[in-house]
């Protein structure tokens, strides 16, 4: 959850750059709240506890089976959005322990929305 907190600490930077960010757990919506409430996150951060949605954007981990504590665990990284909805970037890690930074997420995100 690191990651979604330097997120946080960046996010006046990426709103400047006239980027928003969303962000999405496999945990359910009361564990997500607490951290919500103890982190101060104003971004919206949904919520993928069947993993369906990790699923059909293939990014699931599939050392995990349904189950298992750790199922729904997807790669970790990013999905850049441009204003029509097309994914025009991606920028993942394999080892579930491994993020990028958020200012890199926020150069990589200006890199791939350029006209």
């Amino acid at each position: 959850m690191k990651q979604l907190v330097q997120l946080q600490e960046n996010l006046e930077a990426f709103k400047a750059a006239g980027i928003s960010v969303v962000a999405m757990t496999y945990d359910a919506p009361e564990l997500q709240q607490a951290f919500v409430e103890a982190e101060g996150i104003t971004y919206p951060l949904l919520s993928d506890i069947d993993a369906a949605s990790v699923a059909a954007l293939g990014i699931l981990n599939t050392d995990y089976q349904p189950g298992e504590r750790a199922y729904g665990i997807p790669h970790p990284g990013i999905f850049v959005v441009n204003s029509e909805g097309m994914i025009v970037g991606k920028l993942f890690v394999e080892a579930y322990a491994e993020r990028v930074e958020a200012l890199s997420v926020l150069s990589y995100a200006l890199e791939q929305l350029q006209p």
